[in-house]
């Protein structure tokens, strides 16, 4: 075997593995493009069934609802504070017990960078 065919046989070898990793790099790319029908697909469909499962509700079972959520609201923003003391305390590698949270305010809360599209 002399080097041209040492060469030949590297050349070919290199050709397969290069078009093999773009087809398949492709073929994922296929793929992830198909998830915005996807995800229009299942969200038409969970429409359809909170339409479908909606029912008139009493007025007495409303105000313990109302009240119930202004409940978990509390707890939800204590919970919320909870949360970023601990993460300010991470950050500056010190304990919570040592920071004070004095306000706490949303800030726009339904136009955040998550929210975006």
């Amino acid at each position: 075997m002399n080097m041209a065919e040492w060469l030949e046989e590297g050349l070919v070898a290199t050709i397969n593995g290069v078009g093999t990793v773009f087809f398949v790099l492709i073929l994922i790319a296929m793929v992830i493009s198909l998830f915005k029908y996807i995800d229009k697909i299942n969200i038409s469909n969970l429409l359809k069934s909170a339409v479908k499962k909606t029912e008139p509700v009493e007025t007495s079972q409303t105000n313990d609802l109302m009240i119930s959520t202004s409940k978990t609201s509390q707890e939800d923003e204590a919970e919320l504070i909870a949360v970023i003391v601990a993460a300010i305390a991470a950050s500056l590698e010190t304990s919570s017990d040592q920071l004070q949270v004095r306000s706490f305010r949303r800030i726009n809360p339904t136009h955040t960078l998550w929210n975006r599209r």
